[in-house]
């Protein structure tokens, strides 16, 4: 039965947990992912002696470079580049780019016309380069390609300057600012120094003549253009005058008033009377309509209720009077009869009043009634007058509708004949002012030092490489070889519970001395062995458990030894086995004789009690190899393999088995698959994680019960993790 790694590793888990060194990061899903600094310092100082080689190889590798490098000189002009040139006649085009969001292509712009091939072509002209051998030498460029090209020797030589000067050429621009550098990389100083200052000449010099042109030829595509538009307005008006005449059409749009729109205007006599005649039918169509109101409202009443006799002042006057009369008539009334001379006298002036009050109310109700027949008059007259110039002016329309093409032909021809010639003119005044954007503010001068070879630079790159080429080494080397090194190694490579780790022994010590002082660290380790043992099983500790390992040397005899003394101290009576009937080591260790044992046993020769011996050590007894057989995998894959490992842990508490290798060799499979445990025993740094592997899978198909894996000879210095990480690593193991 396995050990569950929560009992085995819960100690060692937590003490690397709260290492130091000990880094955590979360992965995409929220995973924690362990990254061990201690583990990568180890692999660093494994391979400490390669890394410092590497890096020494190409420290010298740059000091010898440097050396023999060619110094390289950089001279640097400056020049200010400015978004928009100085106006000097206030009427000059603002630069297409001149827009504050379009600064930095502008600005990229013009970096990329420095870097152009048109200007470096220009500057070898202007040096008077391409027929020079001497450029070429002092740039140290071999003329070699100029007969190996497939172009004229004329034409491969001037692509060869213009490439050396492409090549050499360096131009930076900082983000916050307009002063671009010119800089040109030359193993000779001056000519580094006169190459910048032609570069920024010629950039000048082309800036301007690129605006001249630009000028000139706006001047003249203008001048073509304004010559088309005058021919093209006098065409359009001579044609429209033709027109006018033939069809006696007058335009009688300038008679108009100027407050209208020009789209308002009439555009004939016969037009303008009608739209006047039209605006006064509107009007007399208004009147009539309110005469006509007014005239029903006034014969629906009677005349003396009408406003108009209300506050006629006459009526008024003749009411106020006939109040007086009436109230003087009903004082008569009191006093005298209808027949008295003044009641009569005050009745006929009361009829009077009442008749003079009608009569006038009767005038004004005919008096409104008269407005609305003129009103009505005038609509009808005026309706018929242009009924009749309907007709006159509809006839007129059609010949007015090719004149109004014709007179608004005149006035786009008149509009544009206007603007170009306003402005050819500027072009004209601007012909001889050509003011510049860019500006030399440095010019070059000889550099003293040079820039090339940069010792530090160098050395630090080369240091760097070195560095480089170290880390994949040894990513490489560990990946390579994947040797299982430490503790840790065996639980995340094998997935097998790590049941102990015994530290390395010194040549001059013996393990028998340092197994048998409980004091000693490799003592403490097996006892944390014994420790683990204990728990291997449902009920407890196996009865029979064999030592293997992947090959010879790894510290199997030794580790069964010392896990015999560990038990023996507890009390428990251990029978140690040498069952590897090829290399039989166990007897040494035990310092008896090899006389009689298990080959003997298994053969039937001898008993079990002639061949068992009791050593010098209490509680501990031991059966040697005996004498090795012809065969030694014929004789343990026999029927009585098992019976016999099964007397003998019927008769101890554990049964301890020494067994040969795995790797080459099926002995240690069949004597594997006959206990009821088996300790895989791996030396720390010497075999590969797949090749122990391969021998675990083989156990394990054989039907042997691996229990874990006991890991020998672990130095923690030696592997690149410091004394604490042993430390720990014991504490929590035991």
């Amino acid at each position: 039965m396995n050990i569950p790694d929560s009992k085995i590793q819960s100690g060692h888990d937590r003490v690397s947990a709260a290492h130091e060194n000990q880094y955590y990061d979360f992965d995409h899903d929220g995973g924690l992912i362990s990254i061990d600094l201690e583990a990568i310092w180890a692999a660093i100082y494994r391979s400490r002696f390669w890394i410092g080689g590497i890096l020494l190889v190409c420290f010298l590798a740059g000091v010898v470079f440097t050396i023999l490098s060619t110094p390289i000189f950089r001279a640097t002009s400056t020049v200010q580049i400015d978004q928009e040139a100085a106006k000097v006649l206030g009427t000059e085009d603002a630069d297409a780019t001149a827009a504050i969001a379009d600064s930095d292509r502008f600005l990229q712009t013009q970096i990329d016309v420095i870097r152009s091939r048109t200007l470096a072509q220009s500057v070898a002209e202007d040096m008077q380069l391409f027929n020079n051998p001497l450029f070429l030498e002092q740039m140290n460029v071999s003329a070699d390609s100029i007969e190996s090209s497939a172009l004229p020797p004329e034409e491969a030589q001037r692509e060869l300057v213009i490439e050396t000067l492409e090549e050499n050429l360096r131009v930076s621009l900082p983000i916050d600012s307009r002063i671009a550098s010119i800089s040109f990389d030359s193993p000779n100083r001056g000519l580094a120094a006169s190459m910048a200052n032609s570069f920024a000449e010629n950039y000048i010099r082309n800036n301007l003549q690129r605006r001249f042109e630009t000028s000139s030829y706006a001047r003249e595509f203008l001048q073509e253009q304004l010559q088309e538009a005058a021919i093209q307005l006098a065409d359009s008006e001579r044609e429209a005058l033709d027109y006018a005449r033939s069809t006696r059409v007058i335009d009688a749009s300038n008679a108009a008033s100027a407050n209208q729109s020009t789209s308002a205007n009439p555009q004939s006599l016969v037009t303008a009377t009608l739209v006047q005649l039209n605006n006064d039918y509107s009007a007399a169509l208004s009147r009539r309509i309110a005469a006509e109101q007014a005239w029903q409202a006034a014969s629906a009443q009677d005349p003396l209720s009408l406003p108009q006799a209300l506050n006629n002042l006459a009526i008024q006057n003749l009411l106020q009077e006939r109040a007086r009369v009436q109230a003087d008539y009903e004082q008569e009334l009191q006093r005298r009869r209808d027949e008295f001379p003044t009641v009569k006298q005050a009745k006929a002036r009361l009829d009077e009043l009442d008749r003079q009050i009608t009569a006038i109310a009767t005038s004004i109700q005919q008096t409104i009634k008269s407005n609305y027949e003129v009103a009505l008059q005038q609509e009808r007259a005026l309706e018929l007058e242009i009924a009749n110039l309907k007709t006159v002016t509809l006839d007129e329309q059609e010949q007015g509708v090719q004149l109004a093409i014709l007179q608004r032909q005149i006035a786009n021809d008149r509009q544009l004949y206007d603007a170009l010639l306003t402005r050819f003119n500027e072009l004209n005044a601007e012909a001889g002012v050509q003011a510049n954007n860019v500006s030399i503010v440095d010019r070059a001068s000889t550099p003293i030092e040079p820039i090339s070879p940069n010792i530090p630079l160098n050395l630090m790159i080369s240091l760097f490489l070195g560095g480089i080429l170290s880390g994949a080494f040894v990513f490489g080397r560990e990946q390579f070889f994947d040797m299982l090194r430490t503790p840790d190694d065996v639980r995340r490579k094998l997935s097998l519970p790590l049941l102990g780790a015994s530290p390395r022994v010194d040549a001059d010590e013996s393990v028998q001395d340092l197994v048998l002082d409980p004091k000693t660290e490799v003592s403490e380790h097996y006892a944390s062995l014994r420790s683990s043992l204990i728990l291997a099983t449902s009920h407890g500790l196996p009865r029979s458990l064999s030592f293997t390992s992947a090959v010879q040397g790894e510290g199997k005899s030794s580790s069964c030894y010392a896990t015999a003394i560990a038990l023996a101290r507890i009390g428990k009576r251990v029978l140690v086995a040498d069952l590897d009937l090829r290399r039989p080591n166990q007897h040494r260790m035990f310092e008896l004789e090899n006389v009689d044992g298990m080959s003997d046993l298994l053969t039937g020769n001898k008993t079990m009690a002639e061949v068992t011996h009791a050593t010098e050590h209490e509680g501990v007894f031991f059966i040697s190899s005996g004498g090795i057989p012809p065969n030694p995998t014929d004789l343990l894959a026999g029927p009585n393999l098992r019976q016999v490992l099964n007397e003998l842990a019927s008769q101890y508490d554990i049964l301890l088995i020494d067994s040969p290798p795995t790797l080459g060799l099926a002995d240690a499979v069949e004597i594997g698959s006959a206990t009821e445990g088996v300790l895989f025993v791996t030396e720390a740094g010497r075999n590969r994680a797949k090749n122990v592997r391969d021998s675990i899978v083989r156990l394990q198909a054989g039907g042997a019960n691996v229990l874990g894996v006991l890991m020998t000879k672990f130095d923690a210095k030696s592997a690149g993790y410091s004394y604490s990480y042993s430390y720990n690593y014991q504490y929590a193991s035991s």
